[in-house]
């Protein structure tokens, strides 16, 4: 009989784990401890995954939030019992669970974050209704207030760094109005083309992107743009129109996740060209928080499905996947 070695010209390496690194795609081995046979694929997007965290200590909605998805902070928001109120609350994530840390000094819901865990802006949002243009930093213990928006505004898409940060879009009514922060002062720069609020971004000051959002009619919408740092260019659009949505990455490697309407568990992966469906979320949600350095590894929470909700969801989409070869 034919072995693999006569027909190969080499023996099948034996591993007692699997590997876990990009070099080895491609390598067919046997794993004994499992016993069989398996075959490394590559990874990426279409084999990522949903996954439970650690709940938030306060459910809320309309929250915002901004980090990586090991050291993600959450702030802001609306939460009960009724009648429902807009929150200071601020929460850190380590990888598990949520801690509570210093409140903001402005209560608000639908505000927008940017920046890291220990480093963060957040900005805008309103209380009790009126839009706010209240900018406050955090350094990972507490908030302090910074420089005002030039215009104020809820609901905005924003990217970026502490230092070099960009808020773009939000309302009411729903503009296109894009600002630049250079630590201390605001700048008005280049509008969307698409004016609209409750839309989500990702990438930097002078590489970002911006997606999803409504108009003033409530009509959600599926446009992308990119930033150059100066002008505002509409690319290809979400395959799935929707509005108070998650996201994180880059402007070349983004995750778009869940939104209105209805509650969507939809989940998209941009390239830097297109958006492509991957997997659904376990909970479908509107007014969530979301974040993530890259479109590989990103976290969602809160939001409401129906309810407010303390539900966190992490996103990880490894960079290869591992397939065991059957006879069948």
């Amino acid at each position: 009989m034919a072995t693999f070695k006569g027909i190969k010209g080499f023996t099948v390496q034996t591993l007692s784990s699997d590997p876990t690194t990009e070099d080895s795609v491609g390598q067919f081995y046997f794993n004994s401890t499992s016993n069989t046979f398996k075959y490394v694929q590559p990874g990426g997007p279409t084999a990522g995954t949903w996954a439970s965290g650690g709940n938030l200590n306060t459910a809320r909605q309309q929250i915002t939030g901004c980090g990586i998805q090991t050291a993600a902070l959450a702030v802001a928001g609306e939460s009960g019992p009724p009648p429902f109120a807009a929150r200071a609350f601020s929460e850190e994530y380590d990888g598990s669970s949520w801690a509570e840390g210093n409140d903001l000094n402005t209560a608000r819901a639908f505000a927008t974050a940017l920046g890291l865990q220990t480093a963060a802006l957040v900005v805008g949002g309103y209380n009790p209704s009126a839009g706010l243009g209240v900018v406050e930093s955090y350094n990972g213990t507490s908030y302090t207030e910074v420089n005002d928006l030039n215009t104020a505004r809820n609901s905005s898409g924003s990217s970026g760094i502490q230092t070099a940060g960009l808020v773009f879009g939000g309302g009411p009514p729903a503009g296109g109005l894009t600002e630049e922060f250079d630590g201390t002062n605001w700048t008005e720069s280049g509008d969307l083309n698409t004016g609209r609020r409750l839309l989500a971004g990702a990438g930097t000051q002078t590489a970002s992107l911006g997606f999803g959002g409504a108009l003033d009619n409530g009509t959600s919408q599926s446009v992308t743009e990119e930033y150059n740092g100066t002008s505002w260019t509409e690319v290809a659009d979400l395959n799935t129109a929707r509005q108070a949505l998650g996201g994180g990455g880059t402007q070349t490697d983004a995750l778009a996740f869940a939104g209105h309407s209805p509650n969507l568990t939809n989940t998209e992966s941009w390239n830097g060209t297109s958006w492509t469906e991957v997997a659904e979320m376990a909970t479908g949600r509107r007014e969530l928080g979301g974040c993530g350095a890259t479109g590989s590894l990103d976290l969602a929470f809160g939001g409401n499905s129906g309810s407010v909700s303390n539900a966190t969801e992490e996103w990880t989409a490894p960079d290869i996947s591992i397939k065991t070869v059957t006879t069948s």
